[in-house]
C-alpha cells in the first residue's frame, strides 16, 4: 500500500495544494496532508507581512472540511516548534517526521525537494509535483489576498471574507 505525505505550512491553503493532493491520489492509496506547526515562524510571517496568524488547527479544519467525504485523505499536524530554525533543522525535522509518520512510504513535494528527500528519506519513493500547474503560491495570498482571493480553498473563504469585507 502506498501512503503518501504532502507536507507544508499551507499558510494559507489554496487550490494549488488541492491540485497536488489530487495528483498524488493517482499514485497513492492514501495521502496524508501534514501541516507543519511552528508558532514562532507564524509570528515572524505576521510581523513581516501583516498577515493574520493562522494556527495549524484552523488550517487543519479547512482541509478536514474539504476532504470530509474522501476517506483516502487525512490531515495531521506535525509540531516542529521545538526544532532549530530552517535550514539547520533538516535532519531533526526528518527524524521527527519519521517518528510521527512511520507508515509513510511516498513523499510528495515539488522537484526542489527531491535531493532533500533522497538524503533524509531514502526508504520513501519521491513523487514530484508541478508547482507551476496552478500559478499561485501562499506567498501571493499573504502579500495580496484581495487579488488572489479566488485561489483560497473553498472552505477557507468564509473566514477571509470577513477580513476583506467581501
Amino acid at each position: 500500500m502506498k501512503i503518501g505525505a504532502f507536507t507544508g505550512k499551507f499558510y494559507p491553503p489554496h487550490v494549488g495544494h488541492l491540485s497536488a493532493v489530487d495528483y498524488a491520489l493517482n499514485f497513492c492509496d492514501q495521502v496524508i496532508i501534514v501541516i507543519s506547526k511552528n508558532d514562532i515562524r507564524n509570528k515572524i510571517i505576521q510581523k513581516e507581512t501583516g498577515f493574520d496568524i493562522l494556527d495549524a488547527e484552523l488550517i487543519k479544519s479547512w482541509f478536514d472540511e474539504f476532504y470530509k467525504d474522501n476517506s483516502r485523505v487525512s490531515v495531521e499536524i506535525l509540531d516542529e516548534s521545538g526544532l532549530s530554525p530552517y535550514p539547520d533543522n533538516l535532519k531533526e525535522w526528518a527524524d521527527l517526521f519519521k517518528k510521527q509518520f512511520p507508515q509513510v512510504n511516498v513523499k510528495i513535494a515539488d522537484e526542489s525537494y527531491r535531493d532533500y528527500n533522497q538524503k533524509y528519506f531514502p526508504e520513501c519513493e519521491f513523487l514530484g509535483i508541478d508547482r507551476e500547474k496552478i500559478p499561485v503560491h501562499a506567498t501571493n495570498l499573504r502579500d495580496d489576498l484581495d487579488n488572489y482571493f479566488d485561489y483560497l480553498i473553498p472552505t477557507a473563504k468564509e473566514y477571509f471574507k470577513t477580513k476583506l469585507n467581501k
